[in-house]
């Protein structure tokens, strides 16, 4: 019988689902059949061994992020100005909506897991590449000219911003936008 898309996404959500709620640790077949709902055996049948799995799931995470560039795309305001760029960063950092935050929490389980797994690293990769587009999506649409390592440099400290406001409480008085602000100015001083 041949692999069912719809039942190998399913498996793949679960999948990541489980990554998300309890950790790359509690991803094993039998969770992804409980979670997902299907008989018992189906996700092995589908992914023989744990690292195919995980290979799988990390491939799909990558897939969802790409899909999300795709969104972000057509509904970037153009031209934007640094203000917008500002603004449209700090609610992508510090007010993800619910299928963000989760997709932004299992690419950070993957991150990690891939210091362990060198065989997990083209997916990080690829999610780096996906994360540099997003950022140069938005930059272009401001008209501001970046270079590659500048391109580069911002989207990973948007990493890691993203990563604390998912993480760590955050003080009372935190302020997000202005902290945009200072990382922009920092990658891209104001011209006069």
């Amino acid at each position: 019988m041949p692999p069912n898309p719809e039942r190998r996404t399913a498996i793949l959500d679960a999948a990541i689902d489980i990554i998300v709620d309890v950790g790359i640790g509690g991803l094993t077949h039998r969770q992804v059949d409980d979670r997902a709902g299907l008989p018992a055996g189906t996700t092995s049948n589908y992914f023989r061994t744990r690292l195919a799995l995980l290979e799988a799931t990390a491939a799909h995470v990558v897939d969802l992020h790409w899909r999300h560039v795709e969104v972000l795309k057509s509904a970037l305001p153009s031209p934007m100005n640094r203000a917008g760029v500002a603004a449209l960063l700090t609610r992508m950092v510090a007010d993800p909506d619910e299928p963000a935050r989760r997709r932004h929490l299992a690419r950070f389980e993957l991150f990690i897991e891939a210091t362990r797994r060198p065989e997990l690293r083209p997916f990080i990769y690829e999610l780096q590449h996906a994360a540099m587009n997003v950022a140069g999506m938005i930059l272009a649409s401001a008209g501001i000219d970046a270079a590659p390592e500048q391109i580069d440099e911002l989207a990973r400290l948007l990493n890691g911003l993203t990563f604390s406001n998912l993480t760590i409480d955050q003080p009372d008085g935190h302020e997000p936008a202005g902290l945009i602000d200072r990382l922009l100015a920092a990658v891209f001083p104001p011209t006069s």
